[in-house]
């Protein structure tokens, strides 16, 4: 081949190769400007679930001669838990006349109501179950406080209500649950419950 016959091929190559550089530099400033870019698929945002708010209500009485009816209050979505006040087949052993037991797919918890003997506060309780118990912490719930502690196969918390009692939760897991009881005590399923709790003198 001669060199005319040469440059007439290489030419033609080195065009090509130009046009193609400036084909890819104007679409990557297309792409830059937003042009002809495909819109970035939107999140999709989860559907808010479904719920169906409750209120249960426990009462008891506190203190002797000037005793009193309280009242407590705890709010439940009842598409999630169970709420009843029972007076047999309790949870937890209890010598009291009856328990508000909520009842979960993770877990289950009774509630009752526990005295104090002559010369007892929280504060006292507090401190003698922070030497005790394993896995002690102090908690509050909006305007309930008091401790937690594990004992046995359930967390128990004691949730201050007058000078002559407190309230006395045992939280089991359900069968089933992959979860340890610590792991459901620190859960927001279970804070989210204990948040909505109300305690005071019944009107």
């Amino acid at each position: 081949m001669n060199s005319m016959n040469k440059w007439k091929v290489i030419a033609p190559l080195g065009l090509l190769a130009a046009a193609g550089a400036a084909a890819a530099l104007l679409l990557k400033k297309k792409g830059s400007d937003g042009e002809g870019a495909a819109a970035p698929a939107e999140k999709k945002k989860a559907a808010p679930r479904e719920r169906q708010m409750k209120t249960g209500e426990y009462s008891f009485v506190s203190g002797f001669q000037d005793a009193k009816t309280v009242e407590v209050l705890l709010d439940y979505d009842a598409l999630r838990f169970g709420f009843d006040v029972i007076g047999e087949d309790f949870l937890s052993y209890s010598s009291d006349s009856h328990v508000a037991v909520i009842t979960g797919e993770d877990f289950s918890m009774q509630m009752e109501y526990a005295s104090y003997y002559k010369g007892e506060d929280l504060a006292l309780i507090t401190a003698a179950a922070e030497k005790k118990y394993p896995g002690f912490a102090r908690v509050s719930f909006g305007s309930a406080e008091g401790f937690r502690y594990r004992e046995g196969d359930s967390v128990c918390f004691c949730l201050g209500v007058d000078e002559y009692s407190y309230l006395l939760l045992t939280l089991l897991k359900a069968q089933g649950c992959d979860k340890t009881v610590e792991e459901l005590a620190e859960s927001e399923d279970l804070r989210e419950l204990l948040e909505t709790l109300r305690i005071g003198a019944k009107a």
